[in-house]
């Protein structure tokens, strides 16, 4: 659980959520207001055996080490809808997924190779009690069509990409010509490529600001820059609010993410967020908005063409400040409902009954 999840079901009443552990950015305060249960395998299968559930969102199938507890929940519910002749609950999922688990066993240490491989004995079996499944995003979508197109039975899928709405703050006629870096500071997050990247972009743009937002092991490196350059600005894991405000400040949000063994992007949320506050973003290829991205505008840098990436995204991130855009113009091609609340929409509609293969 991390605070992102629990704000989209602070305000869903009936709501239970059953979780393993907590991300680092779990909110207490928000938290307080959700019914939130610790459960395990165990636990998850008695929770479904001994409650009337509706609906069953589950963690998508890819996440293979959430298999178990997953068809834990699902089995308590249908043993339970069998002896009492009820309705079982439908199962839905949301995905985003930007790697096939299975491309990621080469790359594991033996015992964690096994682990793995035992899971994903059970995704298929999760994948065939999904009744509805929405995609977050195109890569996720060609993801599960590569592994489970030929299946037999499939759910009902719709395509909702996972853009948000504009933010319900005023925003500046002309942003400040400030790049915010938020999240991990992290290689795999492209942080030290902003880094690198950061003193040809001052040159260029003298009046440029860089502020840093997040934490992780970059932190050091964050403060010895920003103490060696008066451009730059550090805060280390401020609250929510602070955050937003200098979103809305900024001209643009850069996440340059790097793919790694174990690791690609799915969304990136900073991306959404600076979305929502007209910011220009500067991204690469492997976030699942990054199509999206490149067709309205904004920047996707690459090093396949053999120059450096910080170089790359040094032009990108000159191109960004200096784009005449405004914020207003940047969120206008967002869609009218957030993409995470259309879907989950589309997941819940009681219109529809578990429907799979195209069968009511």
């Amino acid at each position: 659980m991390r605070t992102a999840h629990l704000e989209r079901i602070v305000d869903r009443p009936g709501t239970v959520v059953l979780y393993r552990s907590r991300r680092y950015d779990f909110d207490e305060s928000i938290a307080g207001r959700v019914d939130l249960r610790r459960a395990g395998v165990v636990g998850a299968f008695f929770y479904g055996l001994r409650h009337r559930i509706d609906v069953i969102e589950i963690n998508e199938p890819f996440i293979a080490r959430a298999a178990p507890r997953a068809l834990a929940v699902i089995y308590g519910d249908r043993l339970r809808a069998a002896v009492s002749r009820s309705r079982r609950a439908r199962v839905v999922t949301y995905a985003i997924a930007s790697l096939d688990p299975r491309d990621l066993f080469d790359v594991l240490p033996t015992r964690a190779r096994w682990r793995a491989r035992l899971h994903q004995v059970l995704v298929p079996a999760v994948w065939s009690s999904v009744d509805r499944i929405a995609y977050g995003t195109s890569l996720a979508r060609s993801l599960y069509r590569a592994r489970f197109g030929r299946s037999r039975a499939q759910p009902a899928a719709t395509l909702v990409p996972a853009l948000p709405v504009r933010a319900d703050e005023p925003l500046p006629a002309v942003a400040d010509p400030v790049v915010v870096f938020l999240g991990d500071l992290s290689e795999r997050k492209g942080f030290f490529d902003v880094l690198e990247a950061w003193p040809a972009v001052a040159g260029r743009v003298p009046e440029a600001r860089l502020h840093i937002i997040g934490r992780g092991v970059g932190e050091a490196a964050a403060r010895e820059l920003a103490a060696s350059d008066d451009s730059v600005t550090v805060d280390i894991d401020p609250p929510r609010p602070a955050i937003f405000a200098a979103l809305g400040e900024a001209k643009v949000l850069a996440l340059p993410s790097r793919r790694r063994p174990l690791w690609r992007e799915q969304v990136g949320l900073p991306i959404v967020e600076g979305l929502a506050r007209g910011c220009e973003i500067v991204t690469t290829p492997e976030t699942g908005l990054a199509e999206w991205l490149g067709a309205h505008g904004h920047a996707v840098v690459d090093d396949d063409d053999g120059e450096p990436l910080a170089d790359a995204l040094a032009d990108a991130l000159v191109g960004a400040l200096r784009s005449t855009r405004s914020p207003s113009e940047i969120v206008a091609d967002l869609p009218p409902v957030d993409g995470r609340v259309a879907a989950q929409q589309w997941l819940l509609d009681a219109a529809g009954e578990p429907t799979r293969g195209g069968r009511r």
